[in-house]
């Protein structure tokens, strides 16, 4: 007879067998007759010691189990403290992880800003050399512009309000450049005379007519003020993109529904309070993981869509404002492109000359002695030089894009994150699965979706309860930072283009927009600074004579057109001659 699944006695047995069979039946039914979840140990104590350990108030032994866990060294109010207890390690966690991102954020705000300011100042020490030792006499009067021009594209960097709009300030800065670059560079006036005032005035009031500078002034401005203002949103968006992190250290879990509380007291206390050693009873990695992402959801998963849409707008915001044409090439570029223009002036002096006197006349010059000073204060010795560009963050900015792209989902990724924690076990084998201990067989719900979530039930009555005001406030904020990068970016794309047809316009009527940067000055410049000090490096042109034009083999020449003809002609008649020939025989 059968007693037990796969354990029999047979009545022909040895009574020494029949004996062991019955001993070894006795043994199996005793612990088959105890399931699994109800191991308890004998005592409570070891577990009373535990709870002590973390500040939870237990009087065991208990008439009354919890209503939750139903283990016998727990009641209904240990519960409520160990439920409190398991809420605030949750958001403990949560926070930890929030925070070590956002310092990504802040670390690489800071530090991409701090580049650009000193790489600023590089520029600006070069383009004061560059005016102290090429442009000599233009040296003093062309510092305040410089000045101000470098100065207002760093507090665009640094403001959140831009107190100065930078194409003005370019525009201004060409303006009162022309009046400095026509006296000394044009018309080459002795130094200690200047143009009087009202004479001033009429170059300034004229600078739209007369154009002395070409198309480089639009073509410089639409650049500069396209690269900083890109760069500038990317500062924003870093340092707002941190500040969304941040103000979720203000949120508690008081809206946390019971369903996760539950879950939450079930994953991390159950075990204790079943007599089970909580330190060698660790939760399932498959149970932490369902329960970690139905309280992410109740918590701050409602933010999880939005932030990845904004990182995704963040990423080629990077890549135009570290591109070719963004901001790092434009400030160190930025001296050349400005002795360009005083260099076009000079090479267009005598129509220039002609048109300005038919618009104000002859010069009308004053002797000064006020600027004696000033050209000794901006000698070339007097001025910060270095021989090298700041290096890049090339390595620091890779890395961050490669951090934020793996954390589009950051809401959703922490519970893979926080169940990798030491007080979680790595698999579902021989661990706590919220009820006993053994293997935990449930699957894990899918990321974004919780409705099928075996520990934290979604129904729609979860609607019910009240949403953290401030989450919303932070969903809006991503959506505008979103719409604030993607727009950056598309107008850095549209002002590119407006570069491209401008460069395109400046080559055909003549203009030279030489280009001092190139890559083999990223790394030394000193070069830029040489000069005799008297006069501007000129670029050689070559003009190549239209008399002496020789027609390529593309374009053939109209000699080749009638030879060709006459060949052609030549050969039709032979053929109609043989013809006529065949004929007359027949």
């Amino acid at each position: 007879m059968h007693l037990s699944r796969g354990l029999a006695c047979s009545p022909k047995m040895s009574l020494m067998s029949v004996l062991f069979c019955l001993l070894a039946l006795s043994f199996k039914l005793g612990v088959e007759s105890k399931s699994v979840d109800q191991q308890e140990l004998p005592s409570c104590d070891h577990v009373h010691s535990f709870f002590s350990s973390i500040n939870v108030t237990s009087k065991p032994p208990y008439t009354n189990q919890g209503n939750v866990c139903g283990g016998s060294c727990c009641d209904n109010q240990v519960e409520s403290q160990l439920e409190a207890k398991a809420m605030k390690n949750f958001e403990r966690l949560v926070k930890h992880h929030t925070r070590h991102q956002r310092g990504h954020w802040e670390q690489t705000a800071n530090m991409y800003r701090d580049y650009l300011l000193q790489l600023s100042r590089q520029s600006e020490n070069k383009t004061l050399n560059l005016f102290a030792t090429v442009y000599q006499k233009m040296s003093p009067l062309s510092r305040d512009p410089i000045l101000e021009l470098y100065g207002t594209v760093r507090n665009h960097l640094t403001s959140t309000s831009y107190a100065d709009d930078l194409e003005l300030v370019t525009d201004k800065f060409f303006r009162d450049l022309f009046p400095v670059a026509y006296h000394h560079a044009v018309v080459h006036a002795d130094k200690d005379v200047d143009f009087h005032s009202d004479y001033k005035n009429c170059l300034t009031h004229t600078y739209d007519d007369l154009k002395p500078f070409g198309n480089i002034p639009q073509m410089l401005s639409s650049s500069l003020v396209a690269s900083v203002s890109a760069a500038s949103v990317l500062l924003r968006v870093l340092r707002e993109g941190a500040e969304v992190l941040h103000k979720l250290d203000g949120l508690g879990t008081e809206n946390l529904q019971p369903s996760c509380k539950a879950a939450l007291l079930k994953m991390n206390y159950c075990a204790s309070c079943k007599g089970r050693n909580h330190n060698h009873a660790k939760p399932c990695a498959g149970l932490c993981k369902n329960v970690m992402r139905g309280c992410l959801m109740q918590y701050i998963g409602i933010l999880n869509q939005d932030w990845y849409t904004f990182t995704e707008a963040v990423l080629p915001l990077i890549n135009t404002v570290r591109s070719a044409d963004g901001i790092e090439a434009e400030v160190k570029a930025l001296d050349g492109k400005l002795s360009n223009a005083i260099m076009h002036a000079m090479e267009n002096g005598p129509q220039l000359e002609l048109k300005v006197k038919k618009a104000c006349g002859m010069p009308s010059l004053i002797h000064t002695d006020a600027l004696a000073g000033a050209y000794e204060s901006t000698a070339p010795n007097a001025l910060l030089q270095h021989n090298k560009w700041i290096l890049a963050p090339n390595n620091e900015m890779l890395q961050f894009e490669m951090t934020i792209d793996k954390n589009k989902d950051l809401f959703m990724q922490l519970s893979s994150t926080l169940c990798e924690d030491e007080e979680y076990h790595h698999s579902n084998e021989n661990c706590w699965t919220g009820t006993y201990f053994g293997d935990y067989t449930h699957d894990s719900a899918p990321t974004m979706s919780q409705k099928y979530n075996p520990e934290v039930p979604y129904s729609s009555s979860n609607e019910q309860f009240p949403r953290d005001s401030r989450l919303q406030v932070l969903i809006d904020k991503l959506i505008n930072l979103k719409n604030v990068a993607t727009k950056a970016v598309s107008n850095n794309a549209f002002k590119s283009d407006t570069d491209k047809m401008l460069s395109d316009m400046a080559e055909g009527s003549g203009d030279h927009y030489r280009e001092d940067y190139d890559s083999n000055e990223d790394d030394e410049y000193s070069e830029n600074g040489s000069g005799s000090g008297e006069g501007p490096r000129r670029v050689d042109i070559i003009n190549v004579p239209t008399s002496n034009f020789t027609p390529t083999a593309g374009k053939p020449s109209n000699s080749n057109r009638i030879s060709v003809s006459s060949a052609l002609l030549m050969t039709c008649s032979v053929i109609l001659l043989a013809g006529l020939a065949g004929s007359s025989r027949h």
